[in-house]
C-alpha cells in the first residue's frame, strides 16, 4: 500500500475529498494518467499498489531497472505483481484533483521501497492543494505561447537538447531563438540554466533577467535568480527573489521555498528561514535539496528542540550519507542526541504516590 495525505496550502484539510491521480511516464503513449480514489474528509489516501498498477509493459519509462529495483526490494518478499507495479510506481506521480485548486506533486522514493517491503505501506508524502485565485504566476510563459513559428522551433530543438544535458548543442540553438524572438521568456530561461552550469555567471543572470524581463508572472525567473544569488553569497537578493517566487506561486516551486529559508538563516532571520523551511519539507523539497533537512536540524538544535532536531538530522545522513559534510553532520548529530539524553536525564521524577 501506498499511503499519503492532502492538504491545502494554509495547512488545512481540503473542503471536501479529493480525487487521487498518478500521472506515469509511457514508452509509446506519452503520460498516462489513472484515478486511484478519493482521500477521507481528512485528506488521507490509500493505494493499493498491485491492484492500481496492473501490468503493462508500456508503462515503464521513467522507472528504475529491475536490477536496481532489486536490490533495493528483493524479489523473494513481494509477489511478481506487486514487484512489477512497485517499479512502475517510481516513473509515476501522484497528484490530486479538485475543482477550483492546482496541485502538487509526489513521487514516492525509491529509497522507502525497502521500509515498505516490512511493513506493507510506503509513505507518499503530502499532496498540496493551492486555490487557482491564490496563484498569480506562471508556469509557462504567456509571452512564449506567441513565439513566431521559426523561434520555436529553435526553442523545441534547444530546449530537448537541454533536458538531455546536451548543453553545447542546446546553446547555439536556444541563443538563435532568443535573436528571433527576444521576448522568448521560456528559451531565455534554459539559457540562463546552461550558462550558469558553465559558470558564466553574468551571462546566466543576463538571461534569467532577460526572462523575468519578457513576463514577470514567469516564476521558474525568479526562482533562477533567487538561485545565482546564492552561488554568489547574496542573501538578501537571494531571500526577495525566492519571496517573489513563492508569492506568486506556494505549490509548484518547492526549490524556492528552500532558497528563501537558507537565504534568510544566513541574514539571521530565523522564523522566517525555519517558516520557508518547513514548507519547503511539506512540498517535498528535501528529496531534491536533503539541505531542507540538515537547515531545520540546526535551528531546531540552536531553539533546545533536541528530539526534532535529532530526526531531522538522521534524516539528511540517511538522504546524503556520503555529503562532503557527512562526518561533520554525525558529529553534530551524536552532541545533539548527548544534550537529548542530558535534558531528559535532568527532568525530575514525580514523586511516587
Amino acid at each position: 500500500m501506498v499511503a499519503g495525505n492532502v492538504i491545502t496550502a494554509d495547512g488545512s484539510p481540503p473542503p471536501e475529498q479529493v480525487e487521487i491521480e498518478s500521472v506515469c511516464a509511457g514508452q509509446t503513449a506519452g503520460q498516462k494518467v489513472r484515478g486511484l480514489g478519493r482521500t477521507d474528509f481528512k485528506g488521507n489516501f490509500m493505494v493499493d499498489v498491485a491492484q492500481s498498477f496492473p501490468e503493462d509493459p508500456s508503462d515503464v519509462s521513467g522507472a528504475v531497472a529491475p536490477s536496481t529495483l532489486s536490490s533495493i526490494v528483493p524479489g523473494t518478499a513481494l509477489s511478481t505483481s506487486t514487484y512489477a507495479a512497485l517499479r512502475r510506481l517510481t516513473a509515476c506521480d501522484l497528484r490530486g484533483v479538485l475543482g477550483g485548486f492546482r496541485s502538487s506533486t509526489v513521487r514516492v522514493p525509491v529509497e522507502q521501497l525497502a521500509g515498505g517491503a516490512e511493513t506493507g505501506t510506503i509513505n507518499a508524502g503530502t499532496i498540496v492543494l493551492q486555490r487557482m485565485a491564490d496563484s498569480q504566476g506562471t508556469v509557462i510563459s504567456a509571452t512564449s505561447l506567441s513565439a513566431p513559428k521559426d523561434a520555436k522551433k529553435a526553442f523545441d530543438k534547444g530546449h530537448q537538447a537541454f533536458q538531455q544535458n546536451k548543453l553545447a548543442e542546446a546553446q547555439p540553438v536556444l541563443e538563435k531563438a532568443v535573436q528571433l524572438y527576444p521576448h522568448y521568456a521560456s528559451a531565455w530561461l534554459d539559457l540562463g540554466s546552461i550558462y550558469a552550469q558553465q559558470n558564466q555567471l553574468e551571462k546566466a543572470r543576463n538571461a534569467f533577467q532577460q526572462s523575468h524581463a519578457a513576463d514577470d508572472k514567469f516564476v521558474p525567473a525568479y526562482v533562477g535568480l533567487a538561485s545565482l544569488a546564492l552561488r554568489e553569497s547574496k542573501w538578501q537578493e537571494a531571500a526577495e527573489q525566492s519571496a517573489h517566487a513563492t508569492e506568486l506561486d506556494g505549490v509548484d516551486f518547492p526549490a524556492a521555498f528552500y532558497y528563501n529559508s537558507l537565504a534568510n538563516f544566513r541574514l539571521g532571520n530565523l522564523d522566517q528561514a525555519e517558516k520557508s523551511a518547513r514548507q519547503a519539507e511539506t512540498l517535498g523539497a528535501q528529496h531534491a535539496f536533503p539541505q531542507v533537512n540538515l537547515l531545520l536540524g540546526v535551528m531546531l538544535a540552536n531553539k533546545r528542540d533536541y528530539a526534532d532536531a535529532a530526526e531531522q538530522l538522521r534524516s539528511y545522513l540517511k538522504a546524503a550519507p556520503t555529503a562532503p559534510n557527512a562526518d561533520k553532520v554525525r558529529q553534530q548529530l551524536a552532541e545533539v542526541e548527548r544534550l537529548q539524553a542530558a535534558e531528559a536525564k535532568a527532568v525530575p521524577t514525580p514523586p511516587a504516590k
